[in-house]
């Protein structure tokens, strides 16, 4: 049996009468009675009755009948549901992020793409970003936000944002008055940096940092998240740094100024394990890039120097 015998079955069906059905479907009545006839002998029961040339639906027929307007219709959907999915249409994708994406870019990220694709389901489950990777690689998210890619990660990845570290100090600190702030500024006070577990890429590059200045971060203080470091900075306990898009977040004395030094730079890293995504997840990886882009550059002054 196939979709074109429940196709012929339907038109008969609905006309009563093969001649009107062959000419509807474009074939000749012969064929067709022949169609019939072999489709009631495959199912063994009758579904017309023949009254000279009349027919009429037995009430197996009309069961018959029920049951292949489903089928068809099932078969169209799913045709047209391929289609949209094809398109990126419909589908569900399982998102990682960490808390610095949930006030910068995933906000407008996510409004955009509900109003594009609304029939796709977006999971948000967050992770620290030490764990983005690790939950790739278990499988349970499709995609996720990452600083970094271990280079023994079987994992395919798009560069949506780099941008420059600013820093973060208390707006009556005397350093606040500078247009720009040397991470040498910062030796004689207190830096406080990312616990290595939770943040190792940036715990690297502030220790980096700093030991270019010529001393260290002390690890008594050391925070898990950016905002637990801008409330220690906002009462006036020391300084960090942060990606230049957290100059979204204001809090109260906190001001935010340009690091002279223009190396190195945050990365933010789409990353996800199949080798070949869905057309919902290659949307969402396509829209976060041109989010990103047309956020405005970042001016830093000519004099920056790298390390």
């Amino acid at each position: 049996m196939e979709l074109r015998h429940l196709r012929y079955f339907l038109t008969v069906a609905q006309t009563l009468n093969f001649t009107k059905a062959a000419e509807r479907l474009n074939i000749a009545q012969p064929p067709l009675s022949r169609q019939i006839r072999e489709l009631e002998q495959e199912i063994g029961i009758e579904l017309f009755k023949r009254l000279g040339r009349r027919i009429f639906l037995t009430s197996a027929g009309q069961v018959f009948a029920d049951r292949a307007r489903s089928i068809l219709s099932a078969t169209d959907a799913a045709v047209v549901d391929s289609q949209r999915a094809a398109r990126g249409e419909i589908g569900h994708i399982a998102v990682g992020f960490f808390e610095h994406i949930a006030y910068t870019l995933l906000p407008p990220l996510l409004r955009e793409y509900q109003q594009r694709f609304p029939a796709v389901t977006v999971e948000l489950r967050w992770f620290t970003s030490a764990e983005q990777v690790n939950a790739l690689t278990r499988g349970d998210i499709d995609l996720a936000f990452v600083r970094s890619i271990p280079p023994d990660a079987d994992l395919n990845s798009a560069l949506v944002l780099e941008e420059p570290f600013y820093v973060a100090i208390a707006k009556d600190h005397p350093l606040a008055t500078k247009r720009q702030i040397s991470i040498t500024d910062c030796a004689p006070l207190r830096v406080i940096n990312y616990k290595k577990d939770v943040a190792p890429d940036y715990h690297a590059i502030i220790s980096q940092l700093c030991a270019y200045a010529g001393f260290a971060p002390s690890p008594l203080f050391e925070v898990g998240q950016i905002y637990a470091s801008l409330g220690l900075v906002s009462s006036g306990f020391g300084v960090t740094l942060v990606p230049a898009s957290v100059q979204q977040v204001h809090m109260n004395n906190v001001v935010y100024r340009p690091l002279r030094e223009a190396l190195p730079k945050s990365k933010l890293i789409l990353a996800w394990k199949d080798p070949a995504p869905s057309a919902a997840l290659n949307a969402f990886v396509q829209l976060a890039e041109e989010i990103a882009a047309r956020r405005p550059p970042t001016r830093r002054s000519d004099t920056n120097r790298k390390l």
